[in-house]
Formats: structure tokens, C-alpha cells, sequence
């Protein structure tokens, strides 16, 4: 239960990494599964960041083609309103 723990903390540390000024360093937790968990948990919280960058400069490219077609800036989205 320690290592699920450990890897809770380190996400959730990943997560708000903007708003709090603690890096997140596995290297101090000792060897084993909770040292594991927090390289993985820094993986895929890298990996989605990356993502949202890749998608960001995918839709950047994709307003600058249809504004080089049409002259014109690409409509807005609409948000969707309930009922």
C-alpha cells in the first residue's frame, strides 16, 4: 500500500507543478516499487504534456492553413449550451 502512496503523491505533486514550487525528485524516495511508481507517474505526466503541446501546434497549423485558403480566420467553436 506504501508504493500506491508514494505514487499519489508524485502525480499529484506532477499535477499542480505550476501552481507549487516543489520539484519532484524520485531520487530520494529509496529503491523499489514506490521509486517505480514515481518515474511512471512522472512519464505519463510528461507524455500529456507533450500531447496537449502536439495538439496545440496541430490546431495552430491547421487555423493557418484555412486562413491562407480562405482569408479569412476559421469560425470559432460554439459553446454548447444546455437546455
Amino acid at each position: 500500500m506504501t508504493h500506491w502512496t508514494a505514487s499519489i503523491v508524485a502525480l499529484s505533486l506532477a499535477g499542480f507543478a505550476g501552481a507549487a514550487s516543489a520539484q519532484v525528485d524520485c531520487r530520494t524516495i529509496p529503491h523499489g516499487p514506490a521509486r517505480t511508481d514515481c518515474y511512471l507517474g512522472l512519464t505519463q505526466f510528461y507524455r500529456g504534456q507533450s500531447d496537449l503541446a502536439a495538439a496545440k501546434a496541430r490546431a495552430q497549423a491547421d487555423a493557418a492553413w484555412y486562413r491562407a485558403i480562405t482569408g479569412t480566420d476559421p469560425p470559432g467553436h460554439k459553446p454548447h449550451r444546455r437546455r
